[in-house]
């Protein structure tokens, strides 16, 4: 009867364990309010960085709900390179371009309502 309870509680245990590893996991994974009007708090940032011989950019992710940074067109070949920030669960999202040869643009681009940048960019071009 002694090893049904002692079971039994260490069963109980292991389970509010579990719940609250999955709470702290959960939390993690949500993503961080954004600051609301005023505020001067650090967010939470991600860096990024895309280049080809032909351009590229760098620059950071925050809160999964803007990118900022400065693209470059480094080659006179009439393609003007842009910067595409991908969505959690699909999708994208692209900066402006830049163009002609030589010149740099700073861009911010802020997500769709109700979606997030996971981090990951891409350089692409239009033709200019």
């Amino acid at each position: 009867m002694n090893s049904m309870r002692t079971n039994g509680r260490l069963a109980g245990r292991a389970l509010a364990t579990l719940a609250l590893g999955l709470s702290a996991v959960a939390i993690a994974a949500a993503p961080a309010p954004a600051a609301t009007g005023g505020e001067n708090t650090a967010l939470s940032c991600t860096p990024w960085r895309e280049w080809r011989g032909e351009g590229g950019g760098s620059g950071e992710i925050c809160d999964g709900a803007r990118a900022t940074g400065t693209i470059y067109d480094a080659k006179a070949d009439g393609r003007c390179p842009f910067i595409k920030f991908y969505y959690a669960g699909g999708g994208h999202k692209s900066s402006v371009s830049v163009g002609p040869a030589g010149t740099s643009k700073w861009i911010e681009v802020f997500a769709d309502n109700g979606k997030y940048f996971n981090g990951s960019a891409s350089v692409e071009w239009r033709s200019c």
